[in-house]
Formats: C-alpha cells, structure tokens, sequence
C-alpha cells in the first residue's frame, strides 16, 4: 500500500496534500483509555498548533428511540446542550464563547454528538462542562417545554417552509419498512407534546452513563495533563448498563418502490433515487467502491452524470453521495447512497433514472478510466485531509467511527483507502450492484398536498423532512428560546 505523501501524485488536486498536513495527520497517534465507570476515552495530540476539539458521543440516536417516542432523541440533544446543573446561569453556550470558542451538538441515526473547540487553556473548563453534563443536566418542565417550542420553530423553517424539505427522510420511508430505520429525526407532533419529565429522566439514565459514551480529545494538548483532567471529572460518575441497541437490519428490498410528494415551496420539479449501500462492517470493500462510485457519478466538474445525459433532462441542480446526512460512514445500520435532482422538464424524472442507468449499465461492462479514476480518488482524499486538519472535526470524526466500530483509526486510513484501496473492476461491481438492485424513486412536484394526480403511489401523505446538517446556527436558535 502506498503511503500518505503518494495521495494526490500526478493530480491537480496534489498541491493541496501539503507536507505539513500530511506529517499533522501522520504523527497523531492515538490513544485509548477506559476509566472503570465504563466511559472510553480517546485522545489524539498534536503539537502543532494552539487550538483542541472536544467531542462526546452518546451511543443513542433516533433508531434508538422507544416505540410512539418519535423525536426524543433530537429533543434530549437540546436539552442536554443547555448544559448541566452546576453550570453558570447562562447555560453552556456562552461559557464556551466567552473563552474563544464555539460548540454544537447534533443526532444521528445511532449516536448524539456533543462538540467544541477552543483555545488550548479552555481544556479543563471543557472537560468540566461535558461532566456536568452528564452527571445531571438541566432538565425541567420549563427547559422542556421551550426545547419543544425551539424544535417546532426548526421545523417550520427547515422543513415546512423550505423547498424539497421532504428530502432525505422520504427516501428511507420509501425504501425500508422496519420502523427504526423509516423515522424522521424530528419526530411527531404528537409525540413531542406528550413527552414529560418522568419520560425524559429514564431516557437519560437509560442511554448517557458513562459506558454508553465515548470522549475525544484532538489538538494541542499534554496526553498526561489530559488524562488526569479526565480522570479527576469524569472518574466519580456512576456506572451504569445502557439499554441495548435494537436490531435495525433488515432484507433488501424486493422491488423498485415509487412516491410522489407535493411540494408547495418547489419552483421546479425534482427525483430523489435511493439505494442500499453493502454493510459498513462485514462488506467494508463494498462499501468503499459504492463511495468511490457515488463520487464518479455526480461530485467533481468532470463526474460522469454532469455531462450529455442530464442536460437532455434540463437538471439544474444535481448531488449524489453517501449517507443520510452526506457523510460516509456515520451509521453501523443500514445506509444508503443518494441521488438528488432538480429539473426543469416535466418528465425530466424519467429522463434523469434513463441517464442514471445508462452510465451504471456503462460502468458495470466497461471499467471506469484509471485516470478519471484517480483523478476522483484524490479529490475525495484531499477533502478528507483537509477535514482532519480541524481539531473540532477531526475530535468528531474520530470519535464517531470509535463509537460505531470501535475503529477511530478508520478516519485516517479512509483518505488512502479512497486512493489506493478501490479498484476500477470494484466500482464495476459496485455499478452493476446498483444497476440490478430494487432502489426507492421519490418525484417531488410543485403544488399542495393533496392535489389531484399529486398523491404518494403508496397512499402516503407528504413526509415531514429534512434534518440535514443545513440548521440554524445553535446561537441562533438559543435565542430564539
């Protein structure tokens, strides 16, 4: 295998694969503790730079939520950031700005990721806020009742109001039929109402003690200085069994499934296409090549499908990717790989599927072009070490991929697996798997609900939408509470 300086060789794109960053991400090595409460803890220092990131992942997120508790998991997100008992007054937020920094949180399908960065003094005082945090964080009926009315306030502006804000939780409905995996992060009206402190206290012992949780550290600090931080706030809370993680898999599907949501913001119409990605764990390969693929068809000015085939479909705006929120690798359950389209033409949907399976049926018999393929390989590479070039997203990344398989080391291989580790025969299979596979095909079209010839194929009303990373920024919507 050939080794980080060799990503980008020959490319355009290997200007930005500097010798810094690439000897940055080399040189961090990791290391792992476990306190006898259960909590794991990661660190990664780097002595380059002034700056760390913070990051704790909870091992619940909304397939982990109970039965007709739609919602709680992104709920119990803003509870928790308001910070914990002991905190000042003013919650968690403005402490950790007041010392240069900034924090956010947000839910997955199977974690809640807490996170900050900051200056490198700010160390202690982040590591004392997570504890308190997850010793006794503020919740009551006055915090639940304006968390509730703050969510409302985000759906009405990301998803009610927002343009194709059906999207991407109407491709999971489409395609999955275990309940876990058809959720919307949001959750129900219904259920959001009805949730309670008794509720929310057992939801809180059930899923953030310390053995269901992970904490990562990155960026310039001292790894014995860190481990006596975190030994001295962290080692005092009780252990606890979480609750065990229902089964979320499921067969494949045996059909194309089709749906049609009425949009009323949409000013053009649009086609959502969905396929199930192989498992991240036991087809890892598969996986990989589906990711590379997804790249080769519609990320780059030179991917295959922003070429003739769409322009006969009038597609005026296109993404693909892999993931329910555009990130690869985030869920150790089902996955999935998007395509989403905006067009012009009335029945430029159909033209769109018509472009799509001509260049995987192409794929699948012709190999992709090695130098395409490199070229894509390295682009994705690039993005991927610049990211880790962050404290606060490297502290995310890492933590995430330790939290759902145990694997933070995956984060920094995953650049030159791209590079190095995907063949053209592997995307060739990777396209034919597609090609043949029982996908999901959701049409958006402009008007409202319920409009003659506008209603879902499977008799489903227009699904609720989108939590996408795209939110408000987190001051933004703490003042709006």
């Amino acid at each position: 295998m050939r080794t980080l300086a060799a990503i980008g060789q020959r490319s355009p794109l290997s200007r930005y694969l500097t010798r810094a960053l690439l000897d940055r991400v080399t040189r961090n090595q990791l290391r792992r503790l476990v306190l006898d409460n259960g909590l794991r803890v990661l660190m990664a220092p780097n002595p380059v730079g002034a700056s760390i990131g913070v990051a704790v992942h909870y091992g619940v997120g909304f397939r982990t939520e109970p039965k007709g508790h739609t919602g709680l998991a992104h709920l119990f997100e803003h509870l928790v950031f308001q910070g914990g008992r002991r905190a000042a007054p003013e919650g968690y937020l403005p402490q950790v700005q007041r010392a240069g920094g900034f924090g956010d949180a947000r839910t997955r399908q199977d974690v809640t990721v807490y996170y900050a960065a900051a200056p490198a003094s700010a160390l202690e005082m982040l590591l004392a806020l997570e504890a308190d945090r997850m010793r006794s964080p503020r919740i009551s009926e006055r915090n639940l009742r304006t968390q509730t009315a703050v969510i409302d306030e985000e759906i009405r502006l990301m998803v009610r109001n927002r343009p194709y804000g059906a999207f991407p939780w109407v491709l999971p409905r489409a395609l999955h039929r275990r309940a876990e995996n058809t959720r919307d992060g949001y959750g129900e009206t219904v259920d959001l109402a009805a949730f309670d402190i008794p509720l929310c206290e057992r939801f809180f012992a059930d899923h953030y003690g310390p053995a269901n949780t992970v904490v990562t550290l990155t960026g310039a600090f001292d790894p014995g200085t860190a481990e006596r931080l975190v030994r001295s706030h962290f080692e005092r809370l009780s252990a606890r069994p979480p609750v065990a993680a229902p089964d979320v898999h499921e067969p494949l599907p045996r059909e194309e499934r089709r749906l049609t949501v009425a949009d009323p913001h949409a000013g053009s119409p649009a086609v959502a296409v969905g396929y199930r990605m192989p498992d991240p764990v036991t087809e890892r390969a598969g996986y990989l090549a589906h990711l590379v693929l997804a790249a080769l068809l519609g990320q780059g000015r030179h991917a295959l499908l922003r070429r003739g085939p769409t322009a006969a479909a009038g597609v005026s705006s296109l993404s693909v990717g892999c993931g329910l929120f555009g990130l690869p690798l985030d869920t150790a359950g089902p996955d999935l790989l998007t395509l989403f389209a905006v067009h012009e033409h009335e029945h430029g949907a159909e033209d769109v599927l018509a472009a799509l399976d001509s260049t995987l049926e192409a794929l699948a018999r012709d190999e992709v072009d090695g130098g395409l393929l490199r070229a894509t390989t390295a682009r994705w590479a690039a993005g991927s070490l610049r990211e880790l070039g962050d404290p606060g997203t490297r502290a995310q990344l890492l933590g995430l991929r330790e939290a759902l398989f145990g694997e933070a080391e995956l984060t920094q291989a995953l650049p030159e697996l791209v590079r190095t580790g995907v063949s053209g025969e592997q995307v060739s299979r990777a396209a034919a798997r597609l090609r043949s596979s029982h996908r999901a095909v959701v049409r958006f079209v402009p008007g409202e609900p319920g409009e003659p010839g506008e209603a879902g194929e499977a008799g489903e009303a227009a699904p609720r939408g989108s939590a996408r990373e795209k939110r408000e920024p987190r001051e933004k919507r703490e003042k709006a509470a």
